[in-house]
Parts: C-alpha cells; sequence; structure tokens
C-alpha cells in the first residue's frame, strides 16, 4: 500500500501540472523558481477545492502522509470504482468494514462512526469531492488525476471497463489481485476469466442485465472463490406488461463462502428472489444483506448474530424471529407484525442498535399499551425516522397502543399512517416526560381528526397533510412558531384556515377542495389573508387561473388612473 502511495508522490506533480495545462479557463501562470511546484489556479469549475489543496506539490506531500494509514487504505480502494461514480457514504462505510479496514481501539467504539469519521476525513481532504444535483443529494466523486494515477499502479486492486452488454474488454488481470470490479454483467467473462483469481476477496459487479439461468453462474462463482467477503452482483431483469415476475434462485452453495461478510444480490421488482434454506447456515461474520428491489420469500437467519443491514424491497420485513439478531442497525424496509410467532411488536425489544429509518406495519395486531411498550422504541436512541402503519381496528386500541410505542428522544421526523385513533398520546401533546423533543417534520397520513396542534414539539420545522378526513386545521397551530413549511394535499374536507405561524416560509396546497384552493388565491379573502405573509405559496391540482388578487388590485390601479385623468 505504500509503495503504491509513494509512486503517485512521485507521478502527481506531472499529471497536476498536465491537467492544468489542459483544463479550461485556468490561467497558465509560471511558478516561481524559489517553489517549483506551486501551480496557480482561478475559475470557477467545479473541482476548484481540489485544485487550490493539490496545486502546491509539497502541500500535497503533507497531506497524503499526514491520513491515517487505514484511511489510505479505504481510499485506495475507492479507486475500484468506474469514473464519475457517484459515492455514497453509507456503501462505502459497509465495504470498508466488510474488508476489515476499519480499526476500532476498544470494545465499545462503535465501527461504523468511526469509518464515517475516514470518510469525512477524505472529503475534508478534497480526496472526495461533493456531487449533488437537485434530485440526488449525498453523493461524492474521485478526481479523474487520481483515478489515472491509480490505474497505472494498481495494487490489489483492478476494474474491468467493459461495456454495457458485457463485451468490449480484452485483457489480462494479474492473479494476485484482491480487489476487482467489473463495470458490466457478463457471465462468460466471470467464468472464463474471473474464477482462477483464488486470492479475490471483493468481486462487484457495477451494473447488471441478466436473464434468468444466471444462478450457475452464482454458483460457480461460490464453489471457485471461498476467499470472498464482498460479493455484489445487481441482476436487472427483463418485465413487460402482463408478464408474471421472473424468479432468481440463490443457490445452496452460497453457504460455502466461509468468509463472506457482504453480499448483495440487487434485483429489480420484476424479480422474486428465492433464498434457500440454508441461508441461516451463512457464515456467522456476514454483515450486509442487500436484495435491492426484488420481492423476497421469508427468510430464516436468526443465527446471523453479525448480521448489521438488511435491505429488500419486499413490502414487508419477511424474517421470523429476528430478536436474536441484536447487531441489526439498518432495515431498509417494513417491519411487519403478523399474528402469529416471531412476527410479534416484541421482535424489536433488544434491538437497541437500530439507526436511521424504521417503519413498523401491521400496527392492528397489538392488541394493548403494555404489548406496544414491549417494543422499547425509547431505548432505540439512534432512530431518526420513525414510520407507524395502522390497520382497521379500534380507535380507542389504537389510541392505547399509540400510546406505548413512544419513540426517542433524538427522533427527528414521524409519520402516522391510518390513525383513527380517538385521541392523541401524551407524548405527543406534552403530558408526560420521553418522547422526542426536538422534532422537525410531522406527517399524517389517513389519519382522523387532529384536535389540537402538538405543542409538545416547539422546534417542529414541517407539517404534513395527506389524505386526511379533517375538516380543519388545529386552531393553536400559531403557537407552532419554528414551523417552516405547511403542505396540505389530498384533504377533501378543509374549508378555512387557522391564524398561521408568521414563522413559515412555505405553504403548499394541492388537490383538494376546489372552493378551498381557489379561496386561498382571492385578494383579501379570510383565507388569503391567513398566508398573506408567507414567501413561497404553491396551490396545485386546480384549472390554471391567474391570482385574483393580482387582478383587483391592477382593476381598482387602472379605475384610480382614469379617475384623476378625467379629474384633470
Amino acid at each position: 500500500m505504500l509503495s503504491v502511495l509513494n509512486w503517485l508522490l512521485e507521478q502527481v506533480g506531472d499529471v497536476l501540472n498536465k491537467l492544468h495545462q489542459d483544463a479550461p479557463n485556468t490561467p497558465r501562470e509560471s511558478s516561481s523558481e524559489e517553489n517549483a511546484t506551486v501551480v496557480t489556479v482561478a475559475g470557477t469549475n467545479k473541482y476548484d477545492s481540489f485544485w487550490r489543496n493539490m496545486a502546491n506539490l509539497d502541500m500535497f506531500n503533507e497531506t497524503i502522509h499526514s491520513l491515517d494509514p487505514d484511511i489510505k487504505r479505504c481510499f485506495e480502494y475507492c479507486s475500484i470504482f468506474p469514473r464519475g461514480s457517484k459515492l455514497r457514504m453509507v456503501e462505502l462505510v459497509h465495504l470498508w468494514i466488510a474488508q476489515g479496514f476499519i480499526k476500532i481501539s476498544c470494545a465499545t467504539e462503535d465501527m461504523e462512526e468511526v469509518a464515517e469519521g475516514y470518510f469525512q476525513e477524505l472529503v475534508s481532504r478534497s480526496f472526495l469531492q461533493p456531487e449533488e444535483s437537485s434530485y440526488d443529494t449525498g453523493c461524492f466523486t474521485i478526481h479523474d488525476a487520481l483515478l489515472d494515477l491509480f490505474d497505472k499502479v494498481s495494487g490489489d486492486c483492478f476494474r474491468i471497463e467493459n461495456d454495457f452488454r458485457g463485451g468490449g474488454w480484452e485483457g489480462d488481470i494479474r492473479r494476485d489481485i484482491q480487489h476487482l470490479l467489473i463495470r458490466c454483467y457478463d457471465g462468460k467473462l466471470i467464468t472464463e476469466k474471473i474464477l482462477g483469481l483464488e486470492n479475490l476477496l471483493t468481486l462487484i459487479v457495477y451494473n447488471g442485465y441478466a436473464a434468468t439461468g444466471e444462478e450457475r453462474v452464482i454458483e460457480s462463482i461460490c464453489k471457485r472463490l471461498p476467499k470472498l467477503r464482498v460479493l455484489a452482483i445487481p441482476f436487472i431483469l427483463e418485465r413487460y406488461p402482463g408478464m408474471e415476475p421472473n424468479e432468481l434462485s440463490v443457490p445452496g452453495s452460497i453457504t460455502q463462502l466461509k468468509h463472506l461478510r457482504y453480499l448483495a444480490l440487487r434485483t429489480n421488482g420484476a424479480c422474486m428472489l428465492t433464498i434457500p434454506r440454508a441461508l441461516n447456515k451463512l457464515p456467522r461474520v456476514i454483515q450486509v444483506l442487500d436484495f435491492g428491489d426484488g420481492k423476497l420469500d421469508e427468510v430464516n437467519c436468526v443465527d446471523l448474530i453479525n448480521l448489521r443491514h438488511i435491505n429488500s424491497g419486499s413490502s414487508e420485513f419477511q424474517f421470523r424471529n429476528i430478536s436474536r439478531l441484536t447487531s441489526l442497525q439498518t432495515i431498509a424496509c417494513a417491519f411487519g407484525i403478523r399474528d402469529a410467532p416471531g412476527y410479534e411488536v416484541k421482535q424489536l425489544r433488544d434491538l437497541n442498535k437500530l439507526r436511521g429509518s424504521l417503519e413498523i406495519n401491521g400496527l392492528e395486531i397489538v392488541k394493548s399499551k403494555e404489548e406496544a411498550l414491549e417494543s422499547k422504541l425509547a431505548a432505540k436512541e439512534r432512530l431518526s425516522e420513525l414510520k407507524l402503519q395502522f390497520g382497521h381496528s379500534s380507535p380507542e386500541v389504537q389510541a392505547e397502543v399509540l400510546e406505548g410505542l413512544c419513540p426517542p428522544v433524538g427522533l427527528q421526523t414521524l409519520e402516522l399512517h391510518s390513525y383513527d385513533g380517538s385521541r392523541y398520546p401524551d407524548w405527543m401533546v406534552g403530558k408526560q416526560d420521553g418522547g422526542p423533543k426536538d422534532l422537525q417534520t410531522l406527517s399524517f397520513w389517513c389519519c382522523s381528526q387532529l384536535e389540537h396542534a402538538p405543542e409538545a414539539f416547539p422546534h417542529l420545522r414541517v407539517l404534513n397533510l395527506a389524505y386526511c378526513n379533517w375538516d380543519a386545521l388545529p386552531g393553536n397551530m400559531v403557537h407552532l412558531t419554528s414551523l417552516k413549511k405547511l403542505k396540505i394535499e389530498w384533504c377533501s374536507e378543509i374549508r378555512s384556515l387557522p391564524t398561521l405561524p408568521q414563522s413559515l416560509e412555505e405553504f403548499c396546497v394541492e388537490w383538494c377542495n376546489d372552493g378551498f384552493m381557489k379561496s386561498c388565491q382571492i385578494f383579501r379573502h379570510p383565507n388569503w389573508q391567513k398566508i398573506e405573509h408567507i414567501p413561497r405559496k404553491t396551490i396545485e391540482g386546480l384549472a390554471p387561473i391567474q391570482d385574483v388578487g393580482i387582478k383587483i388590485r391592477s382593476g381598482i390601479n387602472l379605475l384610480t388612473s382614469f379617475w384623476h385623468r378625467k379629474k384633470v
């Protein structure tokens, strides 16, 4: 690893100067004799921060040598991704941990937090560049200059840049390669050239386009590459209107990968993924199971005690008796409660390492506050987002159940779906200790009337209502003094607005009652007056009309002008 980086130091000056000479809108100023490595850079292109940090070779030398050796190793691993790839922190963190790159100093130290610290260090040094758009945030890229250097000294990482359908690449791969990425799926390439790499620890296929029957390729990988720690292959299957979903069966030989920690067989929604019962015989070191958007049969994995992350496109979480998976941190699908052993809400009791988002469906199965308390949601301190989905049950029972599902203090986002309770819980209206104190976003979907705004959330910034049968908003909303955005959609019974807080910056109404939506646009109408102070207003789902207030004001101005001219 260090020899690779030392070679990079020797080459980086020439490459950066060459790129500087070719870069548009960059002045070609000569460096001084005192420091021949200095390049003066100006301009506004998106890699300015990179140029500013790397323009001085001495600074680059100092920067790269100041990196922790484990961080250097993580960065070199990033070089297997194709040029222009949008890298995400969460995915890289999972891969780094799977490869054993992250070192912790004590058993209580959180490995994910250490890895995230590595990532932020690379961002702060401009080795990873932010690359975001209005529809895709949280992405980073590696500058082509660094990828050019890594390509010349591949070390133990290698990337195959083949075409979309798998062609366009002919070359050789060193047998000591440990980490390999293939840009596009090619079953023939894998069987003819990859299966002989007995030291391979990483096999990632970046894009996938495979037909059914490719299970044989997976099976050959499982039998011939026993040292794999990371296996990620997407299967994007064709499906035309009216076609039944394709099926992809994971072979039982997957259990032969005794060192596997990261398994990603990502499929699209056109695929039904069949997992062998032997999946529970996977090595206990497995940390990540990712099945993309594919539909998933019920899976038994209760013995995978080190499993940290599960992702499935199935509508509900079909894992039975997950209470044993105490290392679990993310469930990227809904946890479905069922009226069957092993699917009770109490299965969540000991999963206190859960973080990020958690969605719970089937709460109509829960019959009491005491039963709901067994989930111990308040103890899951790292949860930031919680979605609670009720079904048809007694409003009184729903109210009791929601009382027992008190979220952790640090929760940021709460969504309630189909809640018909006769009241709202004490932790939501400030009548008891506990519950979220700094909630930022609160959403109601298909819920019954809320009599009072939840003043227990003084920091609430966003309030969303959708498909609710409310006939009015709470009268005390003016007390939500931190509220920035109010969105109402598909709420056909609302006719009027209460006094709204002066803090509001955005008001959005979509597909509500026509009369209500029109009244919000009529100059000096009570509803119009309630939102006059809000800078950004959006009203959609109504036949396009001009602002009536503007018409009235224009008419008054025209009449006034005409009257003055007539008097003169």
